[in-house]
C-alpha cells in the first residue's frame, strides 16, 4: 500500500471504485437500486465546497462548488467498476455532470476514524447550469440522509438558500417543514 500524509491509502481493487455521495444518492437503499454492488464504507467531508442546487436535464439536484469558507459532508460507498458506470449513465456524465477525484479520510459507521485514506470520485454538475428550487421529494431525499448520518442540516438549508436567495430559501424552507424547520 502506499504512504500518503501518515495514513495508509486504501486503494480499490482493479475492479473497485468509491463514491463520494452528497446529494440523493445519501440514501442507501436508492444507491443499492442504482448500483448493486454499493456498499457504505463510511462518511467523510469535503473541505472548501459547498452545496447548491441546479438545473439537470430532469429537474433541480445538488451539486458542489469551490468555496474556501465551506464544507460539506459526504457518504463513501464502494462498488464495482461496472456499477460506477451504471451511475455515469444514471448521472448524465458527461452531459451534465463531470467526475472528480478526491483523496479523503474516512469515518465508519461507529465514527470512528479509519486509518486509511481513500480515492473517490464525486460528480459535479457543470458550473454553467443555472441555480434552482429543488422538488420537495428530492429535498426530502438530503434531509433524510443528513438525520440518518448525523450531518448538520444547516449545510442543506444554506444550499437552498444560496440556490434561490436568501428571503426565498427562509420561506421556501418554512414550507417544507410546514412553519418551522426540525
Amino acid at each position: 500500500m502506499t504512504r500518503t500524509d501518515g495514513f495508509k491509502l486504501v486503494k480499490p481493487s482493479d475492479e473497485d471504485s468509491f463514491i463520494i455521495a452528497y446529494g440523493s444518492n445519501l440514501d442507501e437503499a436508492r444507491m443499492n437500486a442504482r448500483c448493486p454492488s454499493a456498499v457504505f464504507f463510511g462518511t467523510s467531508v469535503l473541505h472548501g465546497y459547498r452545496m447548491l442546487f441546479k438545473h439537470s436535464h430532469t429537474g433541480v439536484y445538488a451539486t458542489i462548488e469551490q468555496d474556501a469558507n465551506c464544507h460539506v459532508p459526504v457518504a463513501i460507498y464502494r462498488m464495482t467498476e461496472k456499477d460506477e458506470a451504471r451511475l455515469d449513465r444514471f448521472e448524465g456524465v458527461p452531459k451534465f455532470y463531470r467526475k472528480q477525484e478526491f483523496m479523503l479520510p474516512v469515518w465508519g459507521k461507529n465514527r470512528r476514524r479509519r486509518k486509511n485514506r481513500v480515492n473517490g470520485v464525486a460528480y459535479i454538475m457543470w458550473e454553467h447550469r443555472l441555480l434552482g428550487e429543488p422538488a420537495d421529494e428530492y429535498f426530502s431525499l438530503l434531509d433524510e440522509g443528513y438525520d440518518r448520518l448525523g450531518f448538520d442540516r444547516e449545510i442543506i438549508f444554506k444550499a437552498v438558500e444560496d440556490s434561490i436567495g436568501r428571503d426565498e430559501g427562509r420561506k421556501w424552507l418554512d414550507r417544507f417543514y410546514k412553519g418551522g424547520r426540525p
